[in-house]
């Protein structure tokens, strides 16, 4: 299990989304966030075959770095909500490392109670995390 203060930005997700009532209002936050990191910069250089997650129906690229043995995300999606749904992936699970990125398991996701989604964005979600994983391991020379 990762070091819990490594995971503070997921821990405060759960508890900011935990807070609020209703999954409906919980998706309009996420609509909101998904704004908000719509406004953020994401190069188009980045827009790349190779950085985009495929499989979903909404356009997703994932960037993925790697700075002395940790592991961060950016990503980027051409959907309002599914943006946001990056955003907490992102930014809930960078700056882990790959042993402590493996040891995540989709209970870690359905922590964000998000239920309202539709099955093919949760699975989406969850598809990220293994997604996130893969890259971890991945060589040197491939990240």
């Amino acid at each position: 299990m990762p070091d819990m203060t490594l995971l503070a930005a997921y821990q405060a997700y759960v508890e900011s989304l935990d807070a609020i009532d209703g999954e409906a209002e919980r998706l309009d936050a996420i609509i909101n966030l998904g704004r908000r990191h719509h406004a953020q910069a994401f190069p188009d250089a980045w827009k790349t075959d190779a950085n985009q997650m495929h499989g979903c129906m909404s356009k997703v690229w994932i960037v993925h770095q790697r700075q002395d043995g940790r592991h961060t995300f950016h990503g980027h999606s051409d959907s309002l909500i599914v943006n946001g749904l990056v955003a907490v992936m992102t930014e809930s699970f960078s700056g882990l490392t790959r042993a402590e990125l493996a040891a995540l398991t989709l209970d870690h996701v359905r922590r964000f109670r998000l239920g309202a989604l539709t099955a093919q964005r949760q699975v989406g979600m969850m598809a990220m995390l293994k997604h996130f994983q893969r890259l971890a391991k991945a060589p040197l020379s491939s990240a």
